[in-house]
C-alpha cells in the first residue's frame, strides 16, 4: 500500500509540472487527435486486461496502475488550473466578457457537479474502504473540475490581452476586427508567426462598445509601430 502511495505522489508531482508547462493547448487538438489516442488508450487497456486474464497482470499491479494513471491526470489537470489561474491574473481584470446563462451559469454548474462527484469518488464522506484508487480517482476529476473552473467558453478581453479557451493573445498580437455577420465579430491575430482568427457572438447592446475599444487598441498599436518607426529612423 505504501508504496502505492509514493509511487502516485511523485508521478502526480511530475504530472502537474507539465501540466503548469502547458505542453497541449485546446486549440491542438483536433478530431484525427483525439480519435487516435482514444485508440491507443483502447488497446492499452485491452492488452492490460489479456494479460490480467492469463494471470500476468496481477490484481495488486493492475490496482497500482490504475491508481498512478488517476494520479497522472490529477496533476496534469491540477497544474494546468494553477497556470491557467496565474495567465488570467497576469493579464488584469476583465475588461469585457459575452456574460449568458449558457456561457456563464451553466458550466459552473457543470463544473460544481464535476467536484461534488469527485468528492463523493474518493469515499472519504462514506462508509467505503479508503483506498489508493478512490482517492486518486476521485482527486483527478475534482481536478478537471478545477480545471474547467479557469475556462470560459467565450473569449475575455482583459486589460493586457485576450483569452481565448486556455491562450494567452497579448495586446501586440492582436490585429484587426471584421463583423462577419450581424452580431458575429471575427478576430485576427498572431500566434508563433501565424496569423489566425476566431469569430465569436456579441449581443447587440455592446456591439459599439466591443468596436470602440478595439478600435483603441488597433489604433495605440498603429502609434506604437510608428513610434519605433521614428527611432529605428533617428
Amino acid at each position: 500500500m505504501l508504496w502505492i502511495v509514493v509511487s502516485a505522489f511523485v508521478v502526480a508531482s511530475i504530472s502537474s509540472w507539465l501540466g503548469y508547462k502547458r505542453l497541449l493547448y485546446l486549440d491542438q487538438i483536433n478530431p484525427r487527435k483525439l480519435s487516435y489516442t482514444l485508440l491507443g488508450v483502447l488497446i492499452v487497456f485491452l492488452i492490460l486486461q489479456f494479460l490480467h486474464r492469463i494471470g500476468y497482470f496481477p490484481e495488486a499491479v493492475a490496482g497500482a496502475f490504475m491508481a498512478n494513471v488517476y494520479a497522472s491526470s490529477f496533476g496534469f489537470f491540477l497544474g494546468a488550473a494553477i497556470q491557467q489561474f496565474n495567465q488570467k491574473s497576469n493579464y488584469g481584470e476583465i475588461t469585457y466578457v459575452n456574460r449568458s446563462f449558457w456561457t456563464d451559469i451553466f458550466p459552473n454548474i457543470v463544473t460544481i457537479g464535476l467536484i461534488l462527484f469527485g468528492l463523493q469518488r474518493t469515499a472519504l464522506f462514506s462508509d467505503l474502504p479508503i483506498t489508493p484508487i478512490r482517492i486518486t480517482s476521485g482527486l483527478s476529476i475534482i481536478a478537471i473540475g478545477a480545471y474547467s473552473f479557469t475556462i470560459r467558453l467565450v473569449p475575455e478581453l482583459r486589460k493586457k490581452g485576450l483569452v481565448l479557451l486556455d491562450r494567452k493573445i497579448s495586446w501586440d498580437d492582436f490585429l484587426t476586427y471584421s463583423w462577419f455577420s450581424e452580431g458575429i465579430i471575427e478576430i485576427e491575430y498572431k500566434l508563433n508567426d501565424e496569423i489566425r482568427s476566431f469569430k465569436t457572438m456579441i449581443p447587440d447592446e455592446d456591439e459599439l462598445f466591443v468596436e470602440k475599444m478595439l478600435s483603441k487598441k488597433i489604433a495605440e498599436k498603429l502609434e506604437k509601430d510608428e513610434f519605433d518607426e521614428y527611432e529605428e529612423i533617428d
